[in-house]
């Protein structure tokens, strides 16, 4: 049974990784994402609540790690989409004061929950049974978490508090990227500059990660005296698209088996048949 619940944990971060790097739009295709991702938590609820673990180093490792790394994802998808699709449209001030009020959020979280945090984050393991193992009657029920969160037999003490604190820092990264974003909006009077149409990047993430790696690699600008994070914000704002990740992009692409260039050799064979058909006219 140990080995069902690490393969549905394995395929379903291996899915949502995959995901993850096509994603361009957030209302468009985040929703799929979560569905996926609460069909699969049902899928290992079924199997953990009557489940008697091995050991209570398997229960552990089951409720202080393999969970909350899954379930940090599906609050977090909920929580960009849900700020996404509440976002005001009216100014910078407006927006800008909307995406601090979710930091405020954040630090309150952190400010509550600063003990176990720094526990959690130094790696301790002193006090794991008392919070990641299942039984205890004085189990802290959020009412912040999902419906199947309030289940003991798929619940610990405080595993839900590890998959806030890691959702935290994904949704930190994500505000922090919009209100960047949004200061070099601003700066450049963006909304004024009628000659720039609005530009969203709809093919994969790794599509225009290698499109940035190989002018990073060809030193195309600045002669090569620009770091590869700073090429990947520029294109990120010209085309409205998240690539904080790009280095874990990077490492996607060189993973790939064959055609690790897949849309640098598209590029060029579209534009190699462009100028054929040009010469024949």
């Amino acid at each position: 049974m140990m080995n069902k619940i690490y393969q549905i944990s394995e395929e379903l971060t291996s899915i949502v990784r995959e995901k993850e790097l096509e994603m361009s739009d957030i209302i468009r295709d985040v929703p799929p994402t979560i569905l996926l991702l609460e069909n699969g938590f049902i899928d290992l609820k079924n199997i953990v609540s009557s489940f008697t673990f091995p050991s209570k180093r398997d229960e552990i490792m089951f409720f202080k790690e393999i969970k909350p790394q899954l379930f940090s994802k599906l609050i977090f998808f909920r929580k960009i989409y849900q700020l996404e699709l509440n976002r005001p449209i009216s100014n910078y001030k407006t927006i800008r004061v909307y995406l601090e009020r979710e930091h405020e959020r954040i630090n309150l979280f952190y400010n509550r929950n600063t003990e176990f945090i720094q526990y959690y984050r130094s790696g301790k393991a002193n006090f794991d049974e008392y919070y990641f193992v299942r039984g205890r009657k004085d189990m802290e029920l959020n009412l912040e978490s999902f419906y199947f969160e309030r289940d003991p037999r798929f619940s610990t003490h405080f595993d839900f508090k590890v998959a806030r604190l890691l959702a935290n820092d994904m949704l930190a990264a994500h505000l922090n990227y919009q209100l960047s974003k949004l200061k070099y909006q601003e700066e450049n009077d963006f909304s004024t500059d009628i000659e720039i149409p609005f530009a969203q990047w709809t093919d994969k993430k790794t599509a225009l990660t290698e499109i940035i790696y190989g002018i990073y690699e060809e030193k195309s600008i600045n002669s090569g005296n620009i770091e590869i994070k700073a090429l990947a914000t520029i294109f990120g704002r010209i085309f409205n698209v998240d690539l904080n990740d790009i280095y874990h992009i990077y490492l996607e692409i060189r993973s790939r088996k064959t055609n690790r260039t897949e849309f640098l050799n598209r590029l060029i064979k579209t534009l190699n048949k462009r100028m054929d058909e040009a010469d024949s006219k």
